[in-house]
C-alpha cells in the first residue's frame, strides 16, 4: 500500500510537471526580442518639477502590469461566468500570461533603470500566489469539476461565482485584494443558494470548492494583510501630473486614473511630467483579434489573445509622456477603448 501511494505521488508530480513545462506557442506575443522601445524614450528625467514627495520611479510603468493583470484575469473570468462554468475557464493559459508579459515587460526596463528589487519582489510573490491557485483550479476543474459541470450557468451556485467575482474585480481596481471581505462571501454562499433542487451533485460540488476557496483566501489575505504593511509603506492616492502650462494636478490613483487622463486629453491638455516623469508610460488596449494599430507616437510592447475569447487581444503601447495626449486622442478617434494607462 505504501509503495502504491509514492507510485501514485510520483505519477501525479510528473504528469503534472509535463502538462506545465510541455512546450506551447507563446500566448504573450512580443513585438520584438528584448528591448523594443527606442532607446531615447527610456531617458530618466534628472530634474523634475513635480514635488519629490510625489516622485516615483519610472520603471514602474512596465513593472505594474503584472500586478494589473491579475485585475484584468478576474475581470475576464467575470465576463466568461456569466455565460459558462469555471470548469471550463483557461487557467492555465492566465498563468503563462502571467509570466511571458513579466518576462517581456523586464526586457524593457532592465540595464535601463536602477534595480527596483522591492517591486519585483512583489510581483513574484503574487505571481506565484496566483499561479498556485489557478494550477490547483485548472488541475481539479479538469478532474472533479468536469464530472458535475453543466456548460452553462444554471445552479444557485455557479451564478453565485459570477456574482462574486464581479464584487471582486470592482473592489480590487481602487483597493488591496488582501482586504475583500471573503468571510462574509462564505455566510451569503450558505444562506443565498438552495440546498435542494436540479443538479444536486453540482450543487454540493461548487458549495464545496467555493467555501474552501473563500476560506483559504480569507485567511491568505489576512497573512499577507499583516506581512505588507511591515514591508511596505502605505500608497499614495493620487498621481501627480504637470501640464504642458506648468499646472500642477492630482489625479486619482489607480482604475480612475484612466479616466481622468483621457479626459484631460480629450480637454486638448497635453502633460509635461507624470509622478515626474517624462519617459516611457504603458498602456492597454482591447480590441477585435483583426484590429492593427499603427501611430508615430506609440510602440507596440506585445499582444495577448484574450484567453477565453480569442476574437479579441489585448495590445500594449509605450509612448512618452510628452506623446501620451496625442496617443489618447488618436485612440478614441479610432473608437478603441483604453483598458488601462499605467501610472508608475
Amino acid at each position: 500500500m505504501k509503495r502504491l501511494r509514492l507510485l501514485t505521488l510520483c505519477t501525479v508530480l510528473v504528469a503534472t510537471s509535463i502538462f506545465f513545462l510541455k512546450k506551447r506557442n507563446p500566448t504573450t506575443i512580443a513585438q520584438g526580442e528584448g528591448l523594443v522601445i527606442k532607446k531615447e524614450w527610456l531617458a530618466i528625467n534628472t530634474n523634475p518639477i513635480t514635488p519629490k514627495k510625489d516622485l516615483r520611479s519610472p520603471d514602474q510603468t512596465f513593472l505594474t502590469f503584472p500586478e494589473w493583470y491579475l485585475v484584468f484575469s478576474p475581470e475576464e473570468q467575470a465576463h466568461y461566468f456569466k455565460q459558462n462554468t469555471s470548469t471550463s475557464f483557461p487557467f492555465v493559459s492566465h498563468i503563462r500570461q502571467i509570466w511571458e508579459s513579466y518576462h517581456i515587460v523586464n526586457n524593457q526596463i532592465k540595464d535601463n533603470f536602477p534595480p527596483n528589487k522591492g517591486y519585483h519582489l512583489m510581483i513574484w510573490v503574487i505571481g506565484t500566489s496566483a499561479s498556485v491557485e489557478y494550477a490547483i483550479k485548472a488541475m481539479y476543474e479538469k478532474v472533479i469539476g468536469r464530472i458535475t459541470d453543466t456548460k452553462s450557468v444554471v445552479t444557485d451556485e455557479d451564478k453565485f461565482n459570477g456574482q462574486f467575482t464581479r464584487d471582486y474585480v470592482d473592489f480590487i481596481k481602487d483597493k488591496p485584494w488582501y482586504e475583500f471581505n471573503f468571510k462574509s462571501r462564505i455566510k451569503t454562499l450558505w444562506t443565498t443558494t438552495s440546498f435542494f433542487g436540479e443538479h444536486f451533485g453540482r450543487k454540493m460540488e461548487r458549495k464545496y470548492i467555493l467555501t474552501s476557496e473563500l476560506l483559504v483566501k480569507y485567511v491568505y489575505g489576512k497573512l499577507i494583510g499583516l506581512g505588507t504593511k511591515q514591508v511596505y509603506e502605505e500608497a499614495q492616492p493620487t498621481t501627480a501630473v504637470i501640464t504642458n502650462d506648468g499646472k500642477l494636478l492630482y489625479l486619482p490613483r489607480y482604475d480612475k486614473f484612466n479616466k481622468s487622463i483621457v479626459e484631460l486629453a480629450r480637454d486638448d491638455k497635453s502633460f509635461k511630467e507624470i509622478a515626474g516623469n517624462t519617459s516611457a508610460i504603458l498602456l492597454t488596449v482591447l480590441v477585435p483579434a483583426k484590429t492593427n494599430i499603427t501611430s508615430d507616437s506609440t510602440q507596440i510592447v506585445f499582444t495577448q489573445p484574450i484567453a477565453s475569447d480569442n476574437s479579441f487581444k489585448r495590445i500594449a503601447l509605450v509612448t512618452p509622456v510628452s506623446y501620451l495626449n496625442k496617443l489618447l486622442l488618436e485612440l478614441s478617434k479610432s473608437n478603441i477603448v483604453v483598458e488601462h494607462v499605467f501610472d508608475y
